[in-house]
């Protein structure tokens, strides 16, 4: 869908809350501000009015889990749908639309970066959390045993949230830390690892604090807080490493060079621009950095085959 912004515009909490829960008074949310770094609901109270059918980009991290029925989104312009005891997790900047709700069961979890860091003393820890990176498996199918668990956990943190009292503060942040670690043990499972990063290369941590940065710089730049994406060097100064290094850290653990990641990243954003908005492409190849319309037409034909005009109409015929 079309927004008709020049920008892809920001969500917070405190405007997700507002708009997707028709009844505040009844579903716990009478503390959440304009600076909630947490929150909670059941699935069953959410109910996206038409602001949330327009696209935005998230500036938090979410967890579905559903026990019954479906939910169906757009998740980076890929269709995305969450069924039957099943858990998802998307992260800040990821740009989302809203499709369906199939009368969903379950849980809805939303908290920001800098809440994950309070709960975490060992930074790089959050480094050994691969689902909650770009382009790994952030979809779960829970089993039996693990449906049991997750359904306990969810309950406890949605019983600590409505109801604060003494250490719910603390409960609330050591029962999502519980849906976390668990998560990374399942998806660590079968991998040749115990879900706490003991395998890991200095190259796969390199890696991921590479792709962080980068996604970050991304969510500026769809921001327009900075001007282009940052170059290759750019990222290895931020890192403290030499570029070199990096370019050989980054190939190690994905196969794929720094430069080549980067420039992925760049038309994903061009095409979300192309589809999301009305921007002309010359408005498009100046928000993300090219220095012109002509040098992003060849850019984008390189990678996708088609020009980015050829490639709006493709999508919204």
């Amino acid at each position: 869908m079309t927004t008709n912004l020049k920008l892809i515009p920001n969500l917070d909490i405190f405007s997700f809350v507002k708009n997707v829960l028709p009844d505040k008074t009844t579903c716990g949310i009478e503390g959440i501000t304009e600076k909630s770094e947490f929150f909670m609901c059941r699935l069953s109270d959410v109910k996206p009015d038409e602001f949330l059918n327009s696209p935005f980009i998230y500036d938090f991290f979410t967890i579905y889990f559903v026990e019954k029925g479906c939910i169906a989104k757009i998740n980076q312009l890929k269709s995305l749908e969450i069924g039957r005891n099943e858990i998802f997790f998307s992260k800040p900047g990821e740009i989302k639309t809203w499709q369906k709700l199939d009368n969903p069961n379950g849980f809805l979890v939303a908290f920001t970066l800098d809440y994950l860091l309070l709960l975490i003393d060992d930074k790089n820890l959050i480094n050994t959390f691969d689902y909650l990176m770009p382009n790994s498996r952030r979809k779960f199918s829970l089993d039996k045993a693990r449906l049991k668990l997750y359904k306990t956990v969810f309950n406890e943190l949605y019983k600590e949230f409505n109801t604060i009292s003494k250490y719910s503060v603390e409960l609330i942040k050591f029962w999502l830390f519980v849906i976390l670690i668990k998560t990374n043990r399942m998806h660590a499972n079968g991998n040749g690892t115990n879900g706490l990063g003991g395998y890991k290369k200095s190259s796969d941590f390199i890696y991921n604090k590479f792709i962080l940065i980068m996604e970050q710089n991304f969510k500026d730049l769809a921001s327009q807080k900075v001007d282009r994406p940052f170059l290759v060097r750019e990222f290895a100064d931020m890192l403290n490493i030499n570029p070199t290094y990096l370019g050989e850290c980054v190939r190690r653990a994905s196969g794929k060079s720094a430069k080549s990641i980067i420039n992925q990243r760049t038309m994903l954003l061009a095409k979300c621009q192309l589809l999301h908005t009305f921007n002309n492409i010359s408005e498009i190849a100046y928000q993300i950095g090219f220095e012109s319309s002509g040098y992003f037409i060849r850019f984008f034909k390189k990678y996708e085959g088609i020009t980015p005009l050829d490639y709006r109409k493709k999508w919204q015929k």
